[in-house]
């Protein structure tokens, strides 16, 4: 089984967050809190499906930070209700600015709970512990906390940069597998991008290539590397543009926009099935094929990158049906001009490019509609 991996990342503002990957890391959460200097009172907040599905973990973990604040959470309750709720049990738990928030759970509980961090006694250090893969890969790590509006997508948040992430393959075994696909998305998305940047990025399309099924069934040694391919990547990008294009980026870095590829028709599709027909990763894999697909149309991409990106991004299992009737299509293409970065009735996509780097174009409707038609063919 792999070894432990640590990965420290230090941000333009001077945060800085250490990533623990290592299976079992969970289980020795508080020592990882302590070695990290985070101390006082914790308000333990957990998603509440997890006191079934990780009952001892959670229980043991409870008894040690003070008890176990439940929330049961979900994308349609991803809201600033939620954080409110969460806010006011910080309050009664008593932490206090030396104390710190601890969150264990997906990425809605993450994001939840970061915004939670940074908004009681406006801003309290805090942890994340994600217990899926797609948290492990996308949500825990970067400070981008958020919750929704009835209009999409995490658009109201804040940037808190979580002082600790823990990712521990361990608990994605009890996954079912279609969440487990639903974070390999993500993984996949890292490896499109990273092989533009270094040798560890070929390492993890490669990688990608050969054990993307094994994971999928819960390999424990595929996820590991899977994971910390991802989670190196995303540290090399949020390190260097913390807050999207606060400031100048050094040759050779991806900008964090680059982390939205596929997120802009994933979001749609989303927004337009009201969060109940794809999961978030399922949607991603669903943008990353119209995403290649602009890409190639638009002489970004070579046609053989292209074919052998969209042959890995067309393994990944999407269990939902792909169809839209004609009011979701209408409605996924309604979502994208509303998206928080379209501008003047263009939608801002992240397109990759085979010279290196990526491309972030204005599109046009007609051709908003067309890459969601390669997202659903």
């Amino acid at each position: 089984m792999p070894g432990p991996e640590r990965i420290e990342v230090t941000f333009n503002s001077g945060a800085r967050t250490r990533c623990v990957i290592e299976s079992g890391a969970l289980e020795r959460l508080p020592e990882l809190c302590a070695e990290v200097g985070l101390s006082g009172t914790a308000g333990f907040l957990c998603d509440a499906r997890l006191v079934f599905a990780q009952g001892p973990l959670v229980k043991a973990l409870g008894d040690r930070f003070g008890g176990v604040l439940a929330r049961p959470v979900s994308e349609k309750h991803k809201s600033l209700a939620e954080v409110e709720a969460m806010c006011e049990t910080l309050n009664a738990r008593g932490v206090m600015r030396d104390g710190f928030v601890v969150a264990l759970g997906g990425g809605v509980l993450t994001d939840l709970a970061g915004l939670a961090a940074a908004l009681h006694l406006r801003g309290v250090p805090w942890v994340s512990g994600p217990t899926t893969l797609l948290a492990q890969v996308d949500a825990g790590l970067g400070g981008k906390t958020g919750a929704n509006l009835r209009a999409g997508k995490n658009l109201v948040g804040a940037f808190h940069q979580p002082t600790l992430v823990v990712c521990d393959p361990r608990v994605l075994k009890t996954l079912p597998e279609r969440e487990r696909w639903s974070g390999l998305a993500e993984v996949v998305k890292c490896a499109l991008l990273a092989p533009q940047q270094d040798a560890l990025g070929e390492a993890l399309l490669t990688r990608c290539e050969r054990d993307l099924e094994a994971a999928a069934r819960g390999d424990e040694a595929a996820l590991s590397g899977l994971i910390f391919g991802a989670v190196k990547l995303k540290a090399t990008v949020v390190s260097g543009d913390e807050r999207e294009g606060d400031g100048p980026l050094a040759p050779g870095q991806l900008p964090r926009a680059a982390l939205n590829l596929g997120h802009t028709v994933g979001h749609a599709l989303e927004t337009a099935t009201h969060y109940e027909r794809f999961t978030h990763g399922e949607a991603v894999a669903l943008g990353l094929r119209s995403a290649i697909e602009l890409s190639r149309l638009r002489g970004h991409v070579h046609d053989s990158d292209a074919a052998r990106m969209q042959t890995l991004v067309r393994r990944l299992q999407v269990l939902a049906p792909n169809k839209l009737t004609p009011l979701e299509r209408e409605a996924a293409l309604v979502a994208m001009q509303k998206d928080k970065k379209a501008r003047a009735g263009q939608v801002r996509f992240v397109l990759l490019n085979s010279s290196g780097g990526v491309v972030v174009e204005r599109v046009e409707a007609a051709d908003c509609g067309r890459a969601l038609d390669a997202a659903l063919d």
